[in-house]
């Protein structure tokens, strides 16, 4: 009679393994994505992916695809880079910089990731993520311009009430953007409250802990803040230097309760 093989031997640790490794492991619930609206720019620098908590190892980026309009996977759309913030619930997908700024070697060579006119479709199929992750854009005309507050609209809430503040803005802001946006009342400190985005990243809401007091009251905008093309309070992304420029002056925005 022949010896058993080692391999029927092991088979209940190789059954084990094999049981552990089809296994469902702890999946994600509520992953969104930002740009949140129905359109992204033609230089679009930044996909933003929103957690209910960190993922236990990198996102596979071999797992996340950019399909033109025709179905057909973009090449080298994607730095393999996933950078996490510091919570770990925020992950940034960066587009190649290269194809974005005119006249440098990937955009030469390949032309932009994006075409303005036609839609894209992300697709995330890490099974961290837990179900594949979908999400369609139509690509609009490049944005360009630093931001500006000055083209800010503020609809003020009502002395007495706590209605929520609504600042409108032109192009959408970054997926994290809320934070980078404060009030300051007319004590001149920092008025609580909860911060959200809305409308697409193109609408900054602010509900205040305490009511609404008549006076004087100001928008402090962090100098780091950006749009998902990487524009900012003092340069476009794509204009000369703008990688070494530091910008360190706040935005501000003025607007008063009767």
């Amino acid at each position: 009679m022949r010896a058993p093989s080692k391999a029927i031997l092991n088979w209940p640790a190789s059954a084990l393994l094999l049981a552990l490794a089809l296994a469902p492991g702890p999946v994600l619930a509520d992953a969104t994505v930002t740009p949140s609206g129905p359109t992204v720019a033609e230089n679009l620098l930044r996909i933003e992916l929103h957690l209910d908590r960190p993922l236990a190892a990198p996102l596979d980026m071999g797992r996340v695809v950019l399909f033109d309009s025709a179905g057909a996977p973009i090449r080298d759309a994607f730095l393999d880079l996933p950078l996490p913030d510091r919570s770990g619930r925020t992950v940034a997908l960066l587009l190649h910089p290269g194809r974005i700024k005119s006249g440098v070697g990937p955009n030469v060579a390949l032309g932009p990731a994006l075409r303005s006119g036609q839609f894209v479709t992300l697709r995330i199929d890490d099974p961290q993520v837990g179900p594949p992750l979908e999400r369609r854009w139509l690509v609009t005309a490049p944005l360009r311009q630093r931001i500006d507050p000055a083209q800010w609209t503020v609809q003020a809430g009502r002395r007495g009430g706590r209605q929520p503040l609504r600042v409108h803005v032109p192009a959408a802001l970054d997926g994290t953007a809320a934070a980078q946006i404060a009030v300051q009342g007319p004590n001149g400190r920092r008025l609580p409250g909860v911060a959200t985005l809305a409308a697409g990243e193109r609408e900054w809401r602010f509900t205040p802990t305490r009511r609404w007091r008549s006076g004087s009251y100001l928008l402090r905008i962090h100098p780091r803040l950006e749009d998902p093309q990487g524009n900012r309070l003092c340069s476009a992304f794509e204009q000369a230097g703008q990688s070494a420029q530091l910008c360190q002056a706040e935005g501000q925005v003025a607007f008063v309760i009767e």
